[in-house]
């Protein structure tokens, strides 16, 4: 059963710690379309430090929907903003660490080979309880053109299942490091919200609205909400791979009775974290019941406990 549930997402798939999401501080566009194209090589390949991974003019190009003979100049010049970069970071003594995003970056004709440290490598790799994560597809992310389309979309996935969430002023200030200009309310909605939302809501697979949070008069922040735009006959399509994922879309009704029924058998109670409580292990069933590929390794389950498939 364990390997029914574990996650083996393809090539087609962007998945990453929500860590990273500081990665894309005060980063252009193109510095985030490396990034993401380099996800899910890292994790299908299990890249180490030694490991270049290679990205073509011409993919970049194909991935992004840019004219390939401008597509080398954008990966240099993205590439090397990326190995001036740096995070910090507690380790296992909470001793604060420096690490460069990118250990070093080799030029050839048409293509640019980066090899990641261990810690970067970790956020594109490890996904389980101790490392929250967030998954959308490449397709969708890399038809964002806009600055903070990226930041806004990543934060929406993470919550999608919340249905919203909201930000302070001065988190989203220092979480997308906006330049002073930006700082002006007016400014702010007009050159950063509206047309990341707009590009998200035009593109993407979710709506994003939002609304003011005052205390007082003051604007002190926003609170996003998020919709999902509904699948047709709730089948999932795969368009890399060619093929079509049934989705059965349970009720919330459905979803709170075989969540818990699913956490009393014996089979599936092995899906539980060590000294996970009955509650939050119900709770994370029930989302797995409204995730696309989880929901399949559950299916035998849920047919013996009588759900039926139309």
């Amino acid at each position: 059963m364990n390997q029914q549930i574990k996650k083996t997402y393809p090539l087609s798939w962007v998945v990453m710690q929500n860590s990273i999401q500081e990665c894309f501080k005060s980063m252009s566009v193109d510095e985030k379309r490396i990034l993401i194209l380099a996800s899910p090589i890292a994790r299908t390949t299990n890249a180490t430090e030694q490991d270049a991974i290679v990205i073509t003019a011409e993919n970049f190009a194909q991935e992004c929907n840019i004219k390939v003979h401008s597509a080398y100049k954008s990966l240099v010049q993205a590439s090397r903003s990326l190995i001036k970069r740096y995070f910090c970071y507690l380790d296992e003594k909470g001793r604060k660490t420096y690490c460069n995003w990118v250990i070093r970056a080799r030029y050839e004709e048409g293509s640019v080979s980066i090899c990641f440290p261990d810690e970067v490598l970790l956020m594109l790799k490890e996904f389980d309880k101790l490392n929250p994560y967030t998954k959308y597809k490449k397709n969708i992310v890399l038809s964002l053109k806009k600055d903070y389309s990226f930041d806004f979309y990543h934060l929406a996935k993470k919550h999608q299942l919340l249905g919203k969430f909201e930000m302070s002023l001065n988190q989203m200030n220092d979480e997308f490091g906006l330049p002073e200009s930006y700082q002006d309310l007016s400014n702010l909605k007009k050159r950063v919200i509206k047309p990341s939302l707009d590009e998200i809501n035009a593109n993407t697979d979710i709506e994003l609205t939002y609304e003011n949070i005052k205390k007082g008069r003051s604007v002190i922040g926003f609170k996003f909400m998020i919709t999902e735009k509904p699948k047709l006959k709730n089948e999932y399509i795969n368009r890399d791979e060619n093929t079509v994922d049934i989705f059965y879309k349970l009720t919330e009704k459905q979803l709170d009775m075989f969540s818990s029924k699913l956490a009393d058998l014996p089979a599936v109670q092995s899906l539980a974290h060590i000294g996970e409580d009955m509650k939050p292990f119900v709770a994370r069933l029930r989302k797995m019941l409204m995730d696309v590929e989880q929901q399949k390794g559950l299916l035998p389950y849920l047919k013996e406990l009588g759900y039926k498939v139309n």
